[in-house]
């Protein structure tokens, strides 16, 4: 259950129970719902707000591995680099240098 539903059940027991808004306790149980409404209507707002910036967030990071890939490429490859692979021509045995 959401925290809206949770509010909108409050508000119906307020309204069910025949809470007498006359009195003191009455216009005070109220006025607590009706802030209590409020901020769930604020928290599910801020709840997609921060759904949509991950998102946004998850896509950005996409992107710039992209990129990385681009420019630096791949890493793997680099390593290979470094070294020399070398057949010795007497036994066949495969030998590998680094610089």
């Amino acid at each position: 259950m959401t925290t809206t539903e949770k509010v909108a059940y409050l508000k119906g027991l307020v309204e069910g129970l025949g809470v007498d808004d006359t009195s003191k306790e009455g216009r005070i149980v109220k006025a607590i719902v009706d802030v209590l409404d409020d901020m769930a209507l604020t928290l599910s707002d801020v709840e997609d707000n921060v759904s949509e910036i991950s998102e946004q967030v998850d896509a950005v990071d996409e992107d710039l591995e992209d990129l990385e890939k681009d420019f630096y490429g791949d890493e793997d490859e680099d390593d290979d680099s470094d070294y020399y692979e070398l057949t010795c021509p007497k036994c066949g045995e495969k030998v590998y240098l680094d610089d």
